[in-house]
């Protein structure tokens, strides 16, 4: 048999072990770790995907190598900070809201918790223009040290109005979402300062406007997008926050 021959026969014999093992095997064009397959996806070279799933195995890192130092640790049973108010930037809703969280279990590692926030802002020399949001998750949190991975899913809500002078009339939308982010924290557990950065993804579900054609418009294109692709519009943002726990 020739050199050749061999190589051959071993490659056959790896690739046989990593499918009895459920260790991911070798395509073109996918990014392949030797891992098991509950523990990674595979994905197509996409740059905002390839920074998602660097994200969650960043956070996720961060999380257990902290975890095992001797800053303190969250305990449980033990009531850690669990109230958070801050500051965000984009994510969730546009261009950005302030924030409370709570944080209601004491699990040690896994932790889950609520947040509700808002913006608004009148500016009646710009056409009499008003911009206003809102929105509410539930947050996952995982780590025991400041430095965690977060979760969360939930809906948010964005509202305009302004006052359209070729029509004579105030003009007013609405368009509420479902969205899913993913953020690297740093939060001690004896509180302090909040930090989270990361992306949130945004899915429309529906267009709202006073004005019947632009209503009709803006549902017909979301629900049109879903019949060609099978999922409503969604977009992703960079996401920010700063602020302060307890």
């Amino acid at each position: 048999m020739s050199r050749r021959d061999n190589i051959l026969v071993e490659n056959r014999r790896t690739q046989s072990r990593a499918v009895r093992y459920g260790m991911v095997s070798v395509k073109k064009n996918e990014f392949v770790f030797a891992l098991p397959k509950c523990y990674i996806c595979f994905f197509k070279p996409n740059p905002m995907k390839r920074f998602l799933s660097a994200l969650v195995l960043i956070g996720l890192s961060l999380a257990t190598l902290h975890a095992q130092t001797d800053e303190p640790k969250r305990q449980k049973g033990v009531r850690s900070s669990s109230n958070s108010f801050y500051i965000n930037v984009l994510g969730p809703s546009i261009p950005g809201s302030i924030n409370y969280e709570r944080i209601w279990t004491k699990n040690g590692v896994v932790n889950i918790g609520t947040k509700i926030g808002g913006f608004f802002i009148s500016l009646p020399k710009v056409d009499e223009l008003t911009i206003a949001n809102g929105t509410a998750e539930c947050t996952f949190l995982f780590g025991r040290s400041a430095h965690m991975f977060e979760m969360g899913i939930g809906w948010a809500g964005h509202y305009g109005n302004y006052f359209s002078e070729d029509e004579g009339k105030t003009k007013h939308y609405a368009v509420p979402t479902s969205t899913f982010s993913m953020h690297y924290r740093y939060q001690k557990p004896k509180g302090g300062v909040f930090f989270h950065v990361g992306f949130t993804g945004s899915s429309i579900l529906m267009f709202s406007s006073t004005d019947l054609v632009e209503l009709a418009a803006g549902n017909a294109a979301i629900y049109g997008f879903k019949g060609l692709t099978g999922e409503k519009p969604s977009f992703s943002l960079f996401s920010i926050g700063i602020g302060a726990s307890f």
